[in-house]
């Protein structure tokens, strides 16, 4: 896995910062080994796959929605990887080919697409980062499944609304530090100016120019404390995990929970024991 080669670097680097790998070389009589290292070259490959690491930390979460960061976090890899003028020939090469990776491994989805545009801080770069095809794409995909949500559904909504009013609780920012580049792009945006040929299509339209919305609080209390069409949509849409990461995680823990002297366990004491397990 590369992210434990990126371990063993960072491990390497603070060695030979401290001086503990010339003294472990020194007492091997294998100083000759520290010949071959080029720190300098060292730090910048740590540097150059640190984002990396970070992006699979927050696509991996299980806490919180995790699609609408796709998008962004590609836009992000590849702004890092811009060659710049600084840069060594192998650095240049590295960042080539770290490319070409992100390009081939990173498929993005209308799903994709369409989460990025249910979190109120990365709409205008949506706009930006589409072609006024693909955006127009999005808003119609978005106008027809606000169409077609259940009513059900919206009238539990508009239920929840006129409930008694929550108290308010901190809670994380809805896009990370990391994705800044995303986010210092995003720009107050005017409204299209065309008449919508229906409510769903005038009703996106609406929220995507909404300059009002505020992106500084969580996800999930935004689309909480929301009553309108839209909500159906981001339940079924921010659901769905952008890696496989966290159901690898939960059958991890299955897997230790059900061994040898436990294979008993009634199936619903299993569930409830992971239950336990991922919200504790």
């Amino acid at each position: 896995m590369w992210n434990t080669r990126l371990a063993m670097l960072q491990t390497i680097n603070d060695a030979l910062k401290s001086g503990k790998l010339h003294d472990i070389l020194l007492r091997r009589s294998e100083l000759r080994y520290l010949n071959n290292i080029d720190c300098d070259l060292l730090e910048d490959v740590i540097q150059l796959l640190k984002p990396f690491d970070e992006a699979t930390r927050h696509l991996s979460i299980d806490q919180a929605p995790t699609l609408h960061l796709v998008l962004p976090t590609k836009a992000t890899l590849l702004q890092g990887l811009l060659i710049q003028d600084g840069d060594s020939a192998i650095v240049k090469e590295l960042k080539e080919k770290l490319a070409q990776a992100v390009e081939l491994k990173f498929k993005i989805h209308l799903y994709h697409k369409l989460a990025t545009a249910l979190s109120p801080s990365l709409r205008s770069f949506l706009r930006k980062t589409l072609s006024g095809q693909e955006y127009e794409e999005v808003v119609n995909t978005l106008a027809a499944l606000t169409e077609t949500a259940g009513t059900e559904e919206r009238a539990r909504s508009l239920e929840k609304k006129q409930g008694p009013p929550r108290e308010a609780v901190p809670s994380p920012t809805e896009v990370h530090d990391f994705f800044s580049f995303c986010v210092e792009k995003q720009q107050q945006e005017g409204d299209s100016g065309g008449i919508s040929e229906s409510w769903g299509r005038q009703f996106v339209v609406q929220y995507m120019s909404d300059s009002k919305l505020t992106g500084f609080q969580s996800l999930l209390n935004f689309w909480h404390e929301r009553s309108d069409g839209l909500v159906p949509v981001a339940k079924r849409l921010l659901a769905i995990p952008a890696t496989s990461t966290p159901s690898e995680r939960s059958f991890s823990v299955a897997w230790r929970l059900i061994e040898e002297r436990r294979s008993t366990l009634n199936p619903e004491n299993v569930d409830e024991l992971l239950f336990l397990h991922s919200n504790l």
